[in-house]
């Protein structure tokens, strides 16, 4: 049922009748269609909007909205759709707006759709668009928008849809199989080019000056060229974990901070502090049960892209020699020229740092100048040189998922974080009996009359 606050509205169709020009109508609502038919998809959605569908739950979605309006009241505008879910002891509300292609969402049309939602008691506003962001909390343009006190603001990537589609097929989660085929079929809509869903292709116009102003040793100021490479990077970090979740087919996410993670502006802060102070770019993504994070560094100043991982070094080694041998085992035999394997010393002793074919050939490196000390961790470091593409907009984007996606293919994948062996049991201990009071109290006697 629709709320009674809604003048009219059509429930979502897979076959909507809108005109050839209506290429959002058309595609939101498939989508919407799809969200309520295949109920794996619905839930795993609006799960990522802290929304549980349980299995007595219903998800309603409509479109061409429209709400009553006074004849004294400023005209709002109609959404393109709304999502209602019903737990049968409560409902929640969505309005749903999308963009796609290369229309991008606007602060002035999303102010609007809030204060339609705040006057119409809805509980959320959800956009969708080929804009991208790490979490649907963070808004893409929330810095625009500012306060969206009363209603909750998301926001949904046409790729990060299109990747959890792909999650549940490849994975089997579809459980019924007409479910599935319309699920395979909506992947197939939405990845053809008319549907005009894209990922994140290349940086802003800007990027190529302010590479040039690095490389010439120019003073950074916070400039709009700063903050628009900042923003354009938080938008690749999200496409990137989508790409390597499609790869893996389980949730790649990036790691953050408790404070960036409840608070996007000091994300972006983070972002714009890392190219004024270090002229860097960095992201540090989470694939699930690997040997460590993934962490990536873009370099304006060397133009290099560096993809590394850390691990600790075995504990129940006691040569450092023999703590590089366990690392060494795990890397390729080939394809590793561009990898560095840096060694990690206590207290305030520097690293050592070489490729994996130096490690290779003289081991016994790593001791030298070392004394006594035992190496506690290894980063294994790919330094991919870009070169003058480093300061191209859609070459840089080539590059950087290209050095990401080959480190966890070539190196990452075969990693295995070193764990502790389980405790043994000592031959004189391995029955109930030799443990018992009585055991215990002859052993202690025993001890004592050997005193």
């Amino acid at each position: 049922m629709k709320p009674e606050c809604v003048k009219s509205g059509e429930r979502a169709r897979l076959f909507p009748i809108l005109s050839e020009t209506s290429k959002e109508g058309r595609t939101t609502s498939i989508f919407l269609a799809t969200m309520t038919a295949v109920r794996e998809f619905g839930t795993r959605l609006l799960s990522s909007v802290g929304q549980r569908a349980g299995k007595t739950s219903r998800i309603g979605t409509w479109t061409e909205i429209t709400f009553d309006c006074g004849p004294r009241e400023p005209d709002l505008g109609r959404p393109d759709g709304l999502i209602v879910l019903d737990t049968g002891r409560r409902k929640w509300t969505a309005l749903v707006e999308a963009k796609v292609g290369k229309s991008e969402l606007t602060a002035e049309q999303v102010k609007r759709y809030l204060q339609l939602a705040k006057k119409n008691k809805i509980d959320a506003v959800i956009t969708i668009s080929n804009q991208f962001s790490a979490f649907p909390q963070h808004h893409p343009i929330a810095k625009d928008i500012g306060s969206t006190k009363g209603v909750e603001l998301y926001h949904w990537s046409w790729m990060h849809i299109l990747t959890e589609a792909e999650l549940l097929t490849e994975n089997g989660e579809v459980v019924d199989e007409d479910q599935a085929l319309l699920l395979s079929e909506f992947k197939r809509f939405i990845t053809h080019e008319s549907a005009g869903v894209r990922g994140f292709d290349r940086m802003p116009s800007s990027w190529t000056s302010l590479v040039q102003n690095v490389q010439a040793g120019g003073r950074l100021t916070r400039s709009g060229a700063v903050e628009e490479a900042a923003e354009a990077w938080q938008q690749e970090c999200r496409d990137l974990c989508l790409i390597l979740s499609r790869q893996l087919k389980c949730e790649v996410t990036q790691r953050l901070s408790r404070a960036a993670a409840s608070d996007p502006a000091k994300r972006f802060e983070d972002d714009v502090r890392g190219i004024l102070e270090d002229h860097q770019l960095a992201v540090t993504l989470v694939v699930p049960d690997a040997a460590a994070d993934i962490d990536v560094v873009a370099d304006l100043l060397t133009r290099n892209i560096q993809v590394s991982m850390s691990l600790a070094a075995p504990g129940d080694r006691v040569r450092n020699t023999a703590r590089l041998n366990w690392l060494m085992k795990q890397l390729p035999e080939k394809g590793v020229d561009d990898v560095h394997v840096r060694c990690k010393w206590p207290t305030t002793s520097p690293a050592t740092q070489e490729t994996v074919e130096t490690w290779r050939n003289d081991p016994a490196l790593i001791d030298e100048g070392k004394g006594k000390m035992q190496c506690w961790g290894f980063d294994v470091i790919e330094v991919t040189d870009v070169g003058a593409r480093f300061g191209s907009q859609k070459p840089f984007i080539d590059a950087l998922e290209a050095a990401v996606a080959d480190f966890y293919n070539d190196i990452g994948q075969h990693l295995k974080a070193w764990q502790a062996r389980a405790p043994r049991v000592d031959r004189d201990r391995d029955s109930v009996a030799k443990v018992s009071p009585a055991a215990i109290s002859q052993d202690a006697e025993a001890e004592a009359s050997g005193l």
